[in-house]
């Protein structure tokens, strides 16, 4: 009874095929050795491609082959469950020249060994081949295929962090337990106090555990922070589409962290707690402004004071000995930015009737618009019907009906991009506003009442930057805090 290995393998995409399944091989494998009084020593059982070079399974199974002497004889179900590639058939036709080894196809019933005359070693070179080029047809098949869901919004692989492939639908879904993580690393970025590294430790912290249970490496986060599918869109292939998922995070922000990503910046690690670093900037050279703490002797015993000054990190010219601002004198300093965007009751509700009359107009020109783009993507659709009519009817040449299809679906891409320009939820926009309008409106009594570090929370939500001065601050207000103070100066208005 000679002895023989039972070499059987799908790939990825063929596990649920009938009849190439690894156990309906190996059942088949079996038969065959029985019925050639062939002895099963090894068998392998694998899931990889046949194409690429350096298949680890079967070098392991080319290598035991050539050491084992007694064992004379390879048993695969067909050609292509052996090879698919020229790499590995020089492999096979070493073992069976060099090393008088015989090859079996359990399905086929074909043998192939050093004995073999010409004609079946030509058949098996076909063999091959044929493989090679249903391999070959399959990998266009499949890029083609990815590409087209491409163009039509869907990722064509697997979901980053955040998102789930819902394998019923084919459609890419938010991951609810994973997402909330994700947009609080974007916004802790955005804020500019934090690294990749801290980050990372808070985002840890917050109980976001990868596969192993382990906390997010700075790379990972950073491929993640760089990833613009986050926002709406993907990279493939090496061009930008627009994606039919739902962002995370607006293009605004995403450009923002950019920004900071590809910056010289350098978050101060706050370990002492004081709450307004990260905050300042001097305004005579443009430091940072950070806080220390100071010993002050008196006769009723030594107290702790806070003081916030500039780093002097480029010298201390022009600085007249330095400026140093106590912490309950810059928490009163603070009062004046959020005064000027601070709405009274009257104020808020006139901006709100504002706001509503605002957007009725707005959303009836919109309307006017989107019918009118409407009408011309349906002349365009009608265009495109009868273009296909001509080229069935064999009106059109080749060349013509290309050129002409070609321009009716860019024209088609332009008008389903205005439209979704058009149809931005209006009443996202104008919840936005009525929320801002009502935290402006308790924001400077939510500032007194509020502890340090509250207090820095609400300063950092409002400006991205302060410069301090000898006795102000001037802020850096984001938006839509920029248009609320420019407004409210002209009106020469203080809040109650």
């Amino acid at each position: 009874m000679g002895k023989a290995l039972l070499y059987v393998r799908v790939s990825s995409k063929e596990q649920e095929r009938e009849g190439y399944s690894l156990d309906a091989q190996e059942k088949l494998g079996r038969d065959y050795a029985l019925r050639k009084n062939l002895d099963i020593v090894k068998v392998w059982k694998v899931s990889e491609s046949a194409w690429d070079e350096g298949r680890t399974a079967f070098n392991q199974m080319i290598e035991y082959a050539k050491r084992h002497n007694e064992v004379n004889h390879i048993i695969f179900d067909i050609t292509d469950r052996m090879t698919r590639n020229d790499f590995d058939k020089l492999k096979i036709y070493t073992l069976i020249k060099e090393f008088d080894k015989t090859v079996h196809f359990s399905r086929t019933n074909k043998v192939f060994n050093k004995h073999s005359g010409p004609d079946e070693e030509f058949m098996f070179d076909i063999d091959v081949a044929v493989a090679k080029k249903m391999s070959n047809d399959i990998s266009r098949k499949t890029k083609m295929g990815m590409l087209e869901k491409a163009e039509q919004g869907t990722y064509p692989s697997s979901a980053p962090s955040g998102y789930k492939n819902n394998k019923l639908t084919g459609v890419i879904e938010e991951d609810e337990k994973i997402a909330p993580y994700i947009k609080e690393a974007f916004s802790l970025m955005a804020t500019g106090s934090y690294s990749l590294s801290m980050i990372a430790d808070k985002l840890y912290k917050d109980g976001l555990r990868g596969k192993k249970g382990n906390r997010m490496g700075e790379s990972s986060l950073h491929y993640l922070l760089n990833n613009p599918f986050y926002y709406g869109t993907f990279e493939w292939k090496g061009k930008l589409y627009k994606g039919n998922h739902s962002p995370l995070i607006s293009k605004e922000l995403f450009e923002k962290i950019q920004n900071i990503l590809t910056g010289s910046f350098r978050p101060y690690s706050n370990k002492k707690g004081f709450c307004f670093n990260n905050l300042m900037v001097c305004g005579i050279c443009g430091c940072k402004v950070l806080g220390e703490e100071k010993k002050k002797k008196s006769r009723s015993g030594t107290k702790n004071y806070t003081y916030y000054h500039c780093t002097f990190s480029k010298g201390r010219q022009n600085h007249n000995g330095g400026v140093y601002v106590r912490e309950d004198k810059l928490i009163e300093m603070f009062e004046e930015p959020i005064k000027k965007i601070t709405l009274n009751r009257e104020m808020a509700e006139w901006l709100k009737e504002g706001l509503c009359e605002y957007n009725k107009n707005t959303f009836k020109i919109q309307g006017n618009r989107l019918n009118a783009i409407q009408n011309q993507r349906d002349k365009i659709k009608n265009r495109l019907s009868k273009l296909y009519d001509s080229k069935f009817d064999g009106e059109l040449s080749d060349d013509i009906f290309s050129a002409k299809e070609v321009e009716y679906k860019n024209q088609l891409t332009e008008i389903e991009s205005q439209m979704g320009g058009l149809q931005v939820t209006d009443c996202d926009f104008n919840e936005f506003g009525n929320k801002t309008f009502e935290l402006s409106k308790m924001l400077y009594s939510q500032y007194v009442r509020a502890n340090c570090e509250d207090k820095a929370k609400i300063l950092k939500f409002i400006a991205s930057n302060y410069i301090l001065n000898d006795v102000s601050l001037c802020p850096t207000y984001r938006k839509p805090f920029d248009i609320l103070a420019e407004g409210l100066s002209h009106l020469n208005w203080l809040p109650r």
